[in-house]
């Protein structure tokens, strides 16, 4: 963090502020098992963090009177929570509904009553400098763990409370956008999958329909393995010696993430004529064959093309009078698919799948005309998605430039 402050402002360590600071319980003071009641007490995790306050799904809760003996953890208004263990650095803010919940030895709660605000103290510890710092403070190396007495040797801006508070309202209020936002996404999300779970077993208007080994099926419709019309062509085995940060960017399992591929971080390999049958072109569709993700799908979107990695499989349709790739982009990334393929995943934790696997498991294909108006259907929710992802992607980088300007004091907010 810089040395130069502005008038007015100061570095300091947390543990100069006289905070109210303390941690959740442990050892032979933790809840057991049978202490856990379905109605009582909050006993809060880390996992009940929340992107801005305390996450209410899936809180555990013990008794008054196991609450009574749990001295340290309880939580004050003001309050806010931090992850100590596990995933170090999580935050967020005690909203009322919270308060006097007890914290389990996951947690430190903080309070800076009139010194510090608690919205302030929020983002700060979300900003850059403090995650950096956090990261330098920790300790153990198996299990991460970040003591109190080092997170007390953080330091950060620290300037008059009005100041701090106005700041705070300003941040708060693009995450309460970014929070809107993403829950948009979330809904729009849930309404694609029901509408797509819909489509894909019933069509659209049909009122006859027949039984078959995937069930009841519109009468129209045929069953076909998807290897009847799509092939599934697996990546080469580039060297991974030769990778390097010059020349086509090569698309490994790794790059397959949230429906896309992203190329962020990929390595690159030498340009070279009898690899042509490995490179990727915009829009094909790609899938993971091996590993934690196997049976996850990828868009490529780039403009310019990449190879194809070995345990990388990628969708070539083989009968275009039968198989509309708008259709068959939205099949492969259902609950449908992903279910017949990992049915027959070889490997347990980590499974692995072949060309022939993927193609031999057989669907219920709609007639052409119909795979385009449900292909149509299912993109004008994807339209809606995009244009949210679009607001997100937006609103983050506004609150990552805000965040610059006013926890450094670049930009002065006005105080009444």
């Amino acid at each position: 963090m810089s040395e130069r402050v502005p008038e007015g402002w100061e570095f300091v360590s947390l543990s100069q502020l006289d905070l109210d600071i303390s941690d959740g319980n442990y050892s032979s003071k933790y809840p057991t098992s049978d202490e856990f009641v379905k109605v009582g007490v909050p006993f809060l995790r880390a996992n009940n963090i929340g992107s801005i306050k305390v996450n209410p799904k899936n809180i555990r809760f013990i008794s008054n009177k196991k609450h009574a003996e749990l001295k340290k953890g309880h939580l004050k208004n003001g309050d806010i929570l931090i992850s100590t263990r596990g995933e170090i650095g999580k935050v967020c803010v005690v909203q009322d509904a919270f308060v006097d919940a007890n914290i389990n030895a996951q947690l430190v709660r903080v309070n800076g009553g009139q010194k510090l605000n608690s919205f302030f103290l929020f983002h700060i510890l979300r900003s850059d400098s403090s995650v950096q710092q956090l990261a330098d403070l920790q300790t153990g190396t198996a299990l991460k763990q970040l003591p109190v007495g080092n997170f007390l040797k953080l330091t950060i801006p620290f300037m008059p409370y009005r100041e701090q508070k106005k700041i705070a309202s300003i941040l708060t209020s693009v995450d309460e956008v970014i929070e809107t936002t993403q829950k948009q996404i979330d809904k729009l999300q849930d309404l694609k999958k029901a509408t797509m779970n819909e489509l894909l077993t019933k069509g659209i208007g049909h009122t006859e329909f027949k039984d078959s080994e995937l069930g009841r099926i519109p009468k129209s419709w045929g069953i076909n393995q998807l290897g009847d019309y799509v092939k599934c062509q697996g990546g080469n085995a580039f060297p991974s010696s030769e990778f390097g940060k010059i020349g086509i960017p090569v698309v490994r399992i790794s790059n397959i993430k949230n429906g896309l591929v992203d190329l962020s971080g990929c390595v690159h390999f030498s340009e070279s004529e009898q690899f042509e049958r490995f490179i990727v072109f915009e829009g094909e569709i790609l899938l993971a064959m091996s590993g934690a993700t196997t049976g996850k799908i990828g868009v490529y979107k780039a403009k310019s093309p990449a190879y194809l990695n070995q345990r990388v499989g990628r969708f070539r349709i083989e009968d275009k009078k039968n198989v509309d790739s708008a259709f068959l982009n939205h099949l492969v990334q259902s609950e449908i698919f992903a279910d017949a393929t990992l049915r027959d995943a070889i490997g347990g934790a980590q499974p692995n799948i072949s060309s022939s696997q993927v193609e031999s498991v057989i669907y219920a294909f709609p007639t052409l005309s119909e795979q385009k108006v449900i292909a149509s259907i299912l993109n004008s929710v994807d339209h809606k998605i995009d244009v949210q992802n679009a607001k997100l992607n937006q609103t983050q980088s506004l609150k990552k430039s805000l965040m610059q300007d006013l926890l450094t004091g670049k930009v002065r907010v006005q105080v009444n």
